[in-house]
């Protein structure tokens, strides 16, 4: 007999990044409808999540800090430069650097500069 997984302790925390749409009822009211999980972003939804630049979106997946590919990158470009294939960026790791951004502001809000 399967056991049930084990629940989620009060101090973990799951982020999900949903794409969504919004409706018109009839009532006139409006009612949000998440139809997916978001599993890629590209770098200005990265942005505006993180409320940053693209560009600083680009350093900070250089930097290793976020996790993406560029899908379109086929092959070594023949000047030697990096490649201009649009960048893709997990949602997830996306998440993950704005909360650890949101618990570090939280953490020197109480505490002080570290």
């Amino acid at each position: 007999m399967p056991q049930d997984p084990a629940p989620l302790s009060s101090s973990a925390k799951l982020t999900l990044l949903w794409e969504s749409e919004l409706s018109k009822k009839p009532n006139g009211r409006f009612e949000l409808i998440a139809k997916k999980p978001v599993k890629d972003l590209s770098c200005k939804q990265a942005a505006k999540i993180l409320g940053v630049s693209p560009w600083t979106v680009s350093d900070l997946f250089r930097l290793g800090l976020l996790k993406g590919s560029k899908p379109g990158a086929r092959r070594v470009r023949s000047d030697g430069k990096a490649s201009n294939a649009a960048l893709r960026l997990d949602a997830e790791s996306v998440a993950t650097y704005k909360d650890q951004l949101q618990t570090q502001a939280t953490r020197e809000h109480e505490f002080g500069p570290q």
